[in-house]
């Protein structure tokens, strides 16, 4: 059973069964009714006019408890996003140990890591597993140009700028990875790029649309080191949000790159201070983080990587993907990112559908 148009209780069925008829091929609305067939596929909630549900109270965390690869907010149904239309699916969390320590093989659900929270500009270095979800972009070199986040099995979300000029071959991705420099900190896993996906409408000389997608060539493993982050729910801006955003890049502008996962805390700007604290125009599907004294922000090397934001339920969302800004960590001058909210059906239509 799965709650459908109306609220009435329906079938889950492949997105072919209904979702045109029914849904009139929007998918702003067809998302709030997917679902999973057999716990292993992603479907689309058909009506069956059995009866309607009770309304449910709509928040910060409030969409359908079914919805693969978003937030949600009843913790006794959450999906985790998987190959294509691969999803695991669970039905309850996996409760901590008295030392800390998951169980790898119990299902979790997406944003969640295994370390409780107690580059970048004014950062720090993160602790290895607390952003399993971290990707570094590679080139051929070996080097480490930009960063990424996974948010299904074989799909790594990062900024179209660090990927529209490159082909497959030219790049790989490293999961896993947290300490350049010694490989006692982590278990990283490389894998060739088999599709680069940037936005169609993504405009080089301004950044707009800043999104893509690149695509394994073969689907990951999920443990304790690789594991998917939560996108965001929809509708929510995050303003006045603290955040949190995570990279390899250089400590300060024009300085050296740290070879260890770092983290900076950032608050998100409400919308109007964000444009008017830059000549260049700032559209609604961008967003500005970062210390309004200076000093907190990310910079060079850290684009494509992830602007944090986590739920009252304890999930990690991405809500933003680093995009551009002035130099780093500028008093009064914020970091500009993707809002990752706005490209949502893009998203789901390359990665799931």
């Amino acid at each position: 059973k799965c709650v459908g148009l109306d609220n009435e209780l329906g079938r889950c069925e492949y997105f072919s069964k209904c979702f045109g008829h029914e849904y009139g091929s929007d998918f702003a609305l067809a998302i709030n009714h997917s679902c999973a067939i057999e716990q292993t596929y992603v479907g689309i909630c058909c009506a069956n006019h059995q009866g309607k549900v009770r309304e449910k109270s709509v928040g910060e965390e409030s969409l359908a408890e079914t919805l693969p690869l978003i937030a949600i907010s009843k913790e006794k149904e959450v999906a985790l996003p998987g190959n294509g239309s691969r999803i695991i699916w669970t039905e309850e969390e996996s409760e901590a140990s008295a030392n800390g320590s998951r169980n790898p093989e119990r299902p979790r659900g997406c944003g969640t890591t295994w370390k409780s929270r107690g580059k970048l500009v004014g950062g720090r270095p993160a602790d290895p597993t607390e952003w399993p979800w971290m990707a570094a972009i590679l080139r051929k070199d070996q080097i480490q140009y930009c960063g990424g986040v996974l948010v299904t099995d074989r799909h790594v979300l990062t900024a179209a700028h660090c990927v529209f000029r490159f082909q497959p071959r030219d790049i790989k991705v490293r999961l896993g990875e947290y300490d350049f420099e010694s490989a006692e900190e982590s278990r990283s896993l490389d894998f060739a790029v088999s599709e680069i996906l940037t936005h169609p409408y993504f405009d080089y000389s301004t950044y707009e649309n800043d999104v893509a997608l690149v695509k394994l060539h073969r689907p990951t493993i999920f443990d304790s080191y690789i594991w998917p982050v939560c996108l965001p729910p929809i509708g929510q801006t995050f303003a006045n949000k603290s955040a949190v955003v995570t990279g390899w890049g250089t400590k300060y502008y024009g300085g050296p790159v740290s070879a260890v996962l770092m983290e900076v805390d950032v608050p998100v700007w409400p919308q109007d201070k964000c444009v008017r604290s830059f000549v260049q125009r700032i559209s609604d599907t961008a967003m500005c983080a970062g210390g309004y004294e200076g000093g907190r922000d990310s910079c060079q090397g850290d684009s494509g990587g992830p602007l944090l934001h986590q739920l009252g339920n304890g999930r990690w969302v991405n809500i933003g993907i680093v995009s551009w800004g002035i130099r780093c960590g500028e008093p009064g001058r914020p970091g500009i990112y993707t809002r990752v909210s706005s490209y949502l059906e893009w998203i789901f239509e390359n990665a799931v559908l």
